[in-house]
């Protein structure tokens, strides 16, 4: 009996500590990982930025006021090149069918929605889970919306402004929509403020 307990006994042992060390390194790294993610995700919806610097909270909590379409902006980042601002990063949150959809939005310095990624949402497999697929989120790419987005089901008119819903998924289609149109608004009023400061 005391054969079986000594080995086991120091396996227990070794793999504590085997565990111990995981998870140091992972509280260690995560942040840093995290980073890392973001910065990618920034570069992929605003190609033509270099730098990306976090723009005040205190400048873009005066510009939001008490605009509740706007207070799903989460952050703002201002896309640098050689110095000059080429736009701006938008990190939002909107509530979809199944909770929290986390975006994030490139629009340049002439108002063009350069990409839209979402980075974290928990809609339905098959369904509204599609709203983060290319061939949803490739309608804005590209567009300078002359007008509010809108969501249809399907494009007669041939407006940029009008994005073809997700079939089975209209409510998660429209939060996608509405956070790249809060996006817009922000981007708007921030360009009409002189930029970031």
């Amino acid at each position: 009996m005391r054969d079986m307990i000594k080995p086991s006994l120091v396996l227990f042992l070794v793999c504590l500590f085997v565990t111990a060390a995981l998870a140091f390194t992972y509280n260690i790294t995560k942040d840093k990982i995290a980073h890392a993610d973001e910065e990618s995700i920034r570069r992929e919806v605003l190609a033509e930025a270099d730098v990306f610097n976090l723009v005040d909270e205190a400048q873009i909590k005066s510009i939001i006021g008490d605009n509740a379409d706007l207070e799903i902006v989460k952050a703002v980042y201002e896309g640098k090149k050689d110095d000059e601002t080429v736009g701006y990063v938008y990190s939002v949150t909107n509530k979809g069918y199944g909770g929290d959809i986390n975006l994030i939005i490139g629009i340049n310095a002439a108002g063009t929605i350069t990409g839209v990624k979402v980075v974290e949402h928990s809609e339905t497999a098959g369904l509204g889970s599609k709203v983060a697929e290319e061939d949803f989120l490739s309608q804005f790419k590209g567009i300078t919306p002359q007008s509010n987005l809108k969501i249809v089901l399907n494009k007669a008119n041939g407006k940029d402004e009008e994005i073809v819903a997700v079939s089975g998924a209209t409510i998660s289609s429209k939060a996608v929509m509405a956070a790249v149109q809060s996006a817009l608004n922000l981007h708007k009023e921030l360009i009409n403020q002189g930029g970031a400061s």
